[in-house]
């Protein structure tokens, strides 16, 4: 595929190197000649010095016969003017904008200008606080695990979990865990990022993380393994009423699964005034003015999670050390940049949420030629979990797993048929309209379509 990002930031900057890896053809456009300079020693991509809004670069970019238009620039109008145009080109194009207001990316059909996304031409827009919030969602109603994602309607679950010495299954091998029905190891990553598919042989060993996937009450099931009790969480603490802290506070408003007691802490008083507005159930605090309003020791200390997202990572970092003193059981963090990336580790700190990451995550979900339902990349970067459409038709329909003979980094983890669970192995039957999870190595995952699209 051809590929064409605008906009040479955090973001553009990730998205570019992991489709590099993927082999695809792609096309950088910024405007800022040191940003440029800086991707040049970075990655080895074709560059176009301009502004990917002007009808000029995009005719130079030869937009017409791209396959994916990605609007990454810092302005949401630029991004969206951008897609319009691009749709000039070709209708074919598929437009992928970021856009960083919450109340226009939040509507399906409607954007700030009162027009439909068609109109606009925004096939895909992503919005990085929705993204980050319901990163932090996930966190907070299952604290006690790594990484979770749902696929298939939400009937399976995908978590990872940094075994502890206390786990129970700590110095097992694989075959010797004893696992529920409908619920499969699919692959360990050690504590250094490397991720290997699972085979019976392998030892589960401390710090290892491992991942599981199966149906949700499978999954459910499997917690006695892992560790000896689940937290209790009743008591949120947000610390900033920005657009991040704004937006997970009405996600937990509006969850239906649970209710928290949430309490936000914001500096400035006509902030405070607007989001006393807009959430009814959370009970905002207005600091002082200063950023010694958000080290409010007593509120830190009744929480059962604190968020840290003021938009500074000094203050965040901060604010984090004083929860992990007062025993906060979960801390969350949100990274503004990366110039304490390396720090909240050190620090005992290991729930970061970076908005560029998250962003380039959700944007390659997009990239896939087959019918990608949903998508999750795993923390270890070189592994995507992914629910696909099987076509009808399609070459290996009709066959059974070991006889379609997937790529030894492939895995089929599940697969929803007619609205039920399947947990496969190597003698089930693929069918037309299964979808089917995936798991496969990122460098060979935008191949798949070979087997799942129709010629």
């Amino acid at each position: 595929m051809y590929i064409i990002i605008i906009g040479g930031g955090n973001v553009g900057r990730h998205v570019a190197k992991s489709l590099l890896e993927k082999n695809q053809d792609v096309l950088l456009i910024d405007k800022d000649e040191k940003a440029i300079e800086a991707i040049r020693r970075e990655v080895d991509i074709n560059i176009i010095h301009g502004n990917g809004a002007s009808v000029e670069v995009l005719e130079k970019a030869k937009i017409e016969t791209a396959d994916i238009l990605i609007a990454l620039m810092e302005n949401d109008d630029g991004n969206i003017l951008a897609s319009m145009l691009a749709k000039t080109f070709s209708k074919k194009i598929t437009t992928i904008a970021r856009v960083r207001n919450p109340e226009s990316a939040g509507s399906i059909d409607v954007d700030a200008y009162g027009l439909t996304r068609k109109q606009v031409g925004l096939d895909v827009i992503i919005s990085p606080q929705q993204a980050v919030a319901e990163e932090m969602v996930k966190n907070i109603y299952f604290p006690d695990l790594d990484e979770v994602d749902y696929f298939a309607e939400e009937k399976v679950k995908l978590i990872g979990f940094v075994i502890k010495e206390s786990s129970k299954i700590n110095g097992k091998s694989i075959g010797e865990v004893d696992l529920p029905k409908d619920v499969k190891i699919v692959g360990v990553s050690n504590g250094k990022g490397k991720f290997t598919f699972s085979s019976d042989k392998d030892i589960v060993r401390q710090g290892d993380k491992v991942y599981f996937l199966g149906t949700i009450e499978a999954v459910r099931n499997i917690s006695k393994l892992l560790y000896d009790k689940e937290s209790l969480i009743k008591r949120v603490l947000i610390l900033g009423g920005g657009k991040t802290g704004h937006t997970l506070a009405g996600a937990l408003e509006s969850g239906k699964e649970r209710s928290f007691v949430t309490k936000l802490i914001e500096t400035d008083p006509q902030r405070c005034e607007k989001l006393n507005q807009n959430l009814k159930k959370t009970l905002i605090i207005q600091g002082g003015g200063n950023e010694d309003s958000y080290y409010n020791e007593e509120e830190i200390r009744e929480a059962d999670v604190l968020v840290t997202a003021t938009g500074d990572d000094r203050i965040n970092l901060i604010a984090s050390v004083i929860g992990k003193e007062a025993g906060v059981s979960k801390i969350i963090n949100a990274l503004e940049s990366t110039e304490y990336a390396s720090v909240y580790p050190k620090m005992g700190l290991k729930t970061v949420i970076n908005p560029q990451l998250i962003t380039a995550r959700k944007i390659m979900r997009y990239i896939h030629k087959e019918k990608v339902v949903s998508l999750a990349v795993l923390e270890e970067e070189n592994v995507e979990v992914f629910e696909v459409v099987l076509e009808g038709g399609c070459k290996v329909e009709g066959k059974t797993i070991e006889e379609v003979g997937f790529p030894k980094e492939v895995l089929i983890g599940a697969i929803l048929r007619e609205g039920s669970v399947i947990t496969p192995d190597k003698k089930t039957v693929l069918e037309g309209n299964d979808h089917l999870i995936v798991v496969a190595s990122g460098k060979i995952s935008l191949t798949m379509d070979e087997y799942f699209v129709c010629k």
